[in-house]
């Protein structure tokens, strides 16, 4: 063959190696890295259909009853997860449309924070702590992302998960026993046995969790209920579980074990750690199953009373592994952090700190930073002081509480 021939074989062997590469990238490559963000409107594909059994099973565990679509379904249908915008001073914060769902948004914001201040992408050296909280659309992505497959992972006993995602199909319709509403009787469930997996399909569909034309958090709310499973479910809650064993109140607000469930993996009426057994002389004993092993993301709870005892929340919530608290104050939910996670690992550190607290008012457009000094205690009147100092006394008691500037507000 002459050198001509060999030169244009050579080039020609190239070109079609070149051209199957494209092909194979193609194919594979589903997030291109240098992409701001990681949504991608993918059709649903795979799962099981929802059955009529499990769509009005589903129904009553959150709402009540699958009868009717009144207004406390309409509040929670068309409901998605949503960020400020990243480059603003609360670019780190879940937003909030509906003040029904807030509990519900700031009990996953709790993790949406674990994963933005302490994930894996945040290991560098040398960052200042505060510097953690400024973010991109990316990584409120990925945040997110991590926060929802932890959510499920743990409710899922850490051995497995389903997500509900809905598509175009209707697999039941309107009789005496069920109202459609949309997205329920549109579901398909997937199933997973491995974390991986579980992340990777979170992220493939994270369309489905964030865009305003879908249902997002009742799609969220059925995962965790499918995950955890009916059965455990009532075993959590109990025969002292919350009324009629749904994860909403009447008026559409989360119930205190929905809250338990995020943040534990059980929906436990009981807060305290362990368990304890009560019982009198003419009953058996019967056990108080509270929590188990140490959370990841704490929960303090205060509520103003007429002389009735607090809620008692044991140190497995109150001393989490990471400084970042959900609060529940009056029924209202929202988040303490700090991001400085040495902060629960020195007893020196906790002398005198500092603690944002989020819980997406609209009336504070930038984040509020409360001075917490526990060196001089001062004793201060419960109904006096405002309502998230005496929260906060509640796991640093006495301690000074500083606004900084702000005008209290919680």
């Amino acid at each position: 063959m002459s050198d001509e021939g060999a030169t244009r074989s050579m080039y020609t062997a190239v070109v079609m190696l070149l051209d199957s590469k494209d092909k194979d990238d193609a194919e594979r490559v589903l997030y291109p890295t240098n992409s701001r963000t990681c949504l991608q409107k993918l059709p649903v594909v795979g799962g099981s259909p929802v059955t009529p059994e499990k769509a009005k099973m589903l129904r009553q565990k959150v709402f009540g009853a699958a009868s009717l679509v009144g207004p406390v379904e309409t509040d929670w249908l068309n409901q998605s997860f949503c960020f400020h915008p990243h480059d603003s001073p609360l670019g780190y914060g879940l937003k909030v449309a509906k003040g029904i769902t807030k509990g519900f948004i700031m009990c996953v914001q709790g993790f949406v924070l674990k994963n933005l201040l302490f994930g894996r992408r945040r290991l560098s050296v040398g960052v200042e702590p505060r510097n953690l909280l400024k973010t991109t659309v990316r990584a409120q992505e990925d945040a997110l992302v991590e926060a929802l497959a932890d959510v499920l992972w743990q409710a899922g006993g850490r051995t497995g998960a389903f997500l509900c995602l809905t598509q175009e199909n209707v697999y039941l319709t309107t009789d005496e026993d069920y109202q459609c509403d949309g997205c329920t009787e549109r579901l398909h469930i997937f199933e997973y046995s491995k974390q991986d997996e579980l992340r990777f399909n979170v992220k493939k569909y994270l369309y489905e969790f964030m865009s305003t034309e879908r249902c997002g958090l009742l799609c969220f709310l059925y995962s965790l209920i499918m995950t955890r499973g009916f059965k455990r479910l009532e075993d959590d809650l109990g025969d002292v579980g919350d009324a009629g064993g749904t994860l909403l109140q009447h008026n559409g607000s989360i119930q205190p074990t929905l809250a338990a469930l995020i943040l534990t993996g059980r929906a436990s009426p009981f807060l305290h750690n362990g368990i304890i057994y009560e019982g009198s002389e003419d009953t058996m004993a019967k056990p108080k199953t509270g929590v188990l092993i140490r959370a990841q993301v704490g929960l303090l709870v205060w509520q103003r009373s007429d002389g009735n005892r607090q809620v008692a929340v044991g140190s497995r919530l109150k001393t989490p592994s990471l400084p970042i608290w959900v609060t529940r104050c009056n029924g209202s939910y929202g988040v303490l952090f700090n991001p400085n996670r040495e902060l629960l690992r020195d007893y020196h550190a906790e002398n005198r700190f500092n603690l944002y607290y989020y819980s997406c008012s609209s009336n504070h457009p930038t984040p509020t930073l409360v001075t917490i000094d526990a060196r001089t205690p001062t004793a201060t009147e419960e109904f006096s002081a405002p309502d998230l100092e005496n929260l906060i006394h509640t796991k640093w008691n006495d301690a000074t509480v500083t606004w900084n500037g702000t005008m209290p507000y919680v």
